[in-house]
């Protein structure tokens, strides 16, 4: 076989925004297969429980004046909800953070709540949409997931054969996906 070509490159994957509630309704239906309703309705028994903030949004962002807030969920939520998580969390709250982009509510993220709440009790469905905002939060503040991506062409008898390869040199926010998807087996 002759080697044709090869086509190597570094690849940064940026974190995810937080929920609004549509892309929390979405997800919650990809991974768990609720309905927009279920993940309404159990956002919603959240929020009456202070465990989460105020579902009914459309943004994607928190505002400015809520940085000290939202690294204190992160500390409550590396506590709580990802306890089995044994990873030292650096988050960048800065980018998670713009007023401008926050209409009449913020994004949906847990509360300090969670350290005070038994979390052992709460339903199954609102203990995945929580775990979802929970997750969703160290995500977004989390750093860049970065590979190498690796292309190449062979030649072999006048066939052309491509294979092609990832190299993971920084998992980065994919680090608390993956443990979200192992926990809950998704």
């Amino acid at each position: 076989a002759v080697v044709s070509s090869v086509v190597k490159e570094q690849k940064k994957v940026s974190p995810p925004k937080l929920y609004d509630l549509t892309t929390l309704q979405r997800d919650a239906n990809r991974l768990f297969g609720l309905t927009a309703k279920q993940t309404l309705e159990a956002t919603q028994n959240l929020y009456e429980k202070k465990l989460v903030t105020y579902p009914r949004t459309d943004s994607q962002y928190l505002s400015d004046d809520m940085e000290e807030t939202a690294r204190n969920v992160i500390a409550a939520i590396m506590e709580t909800v990802f306890s089995k998580m044994n990873v030292m969390v650096n988050p960048n709250i800065k980018a998670v953070l713009n007023s401008k982009k926050v209409t009449d509510h913020h994004a949906i993220i847990p509360t300090m709540e969670i350290i005070k709440q038994d979390l052992k009790v709460i339903p199954e469905s609102e203990m995945k949409i929580l775990s979802l905002c929970a997750n969703r939060l160290l995500c977004a503040t989390g750093e860049k997931h970065i590979y190498n991506s690796t292309k190449a062409e062979l030649t072999c008898n006048e066939i052309v054969f491509k294979v092609s390869g990832k190299e993971v040199w920084k998992n980065g926010w994919k680090e608390f996906e993956d443990f979200f998807k192992n926990s809950y087996k998704t």
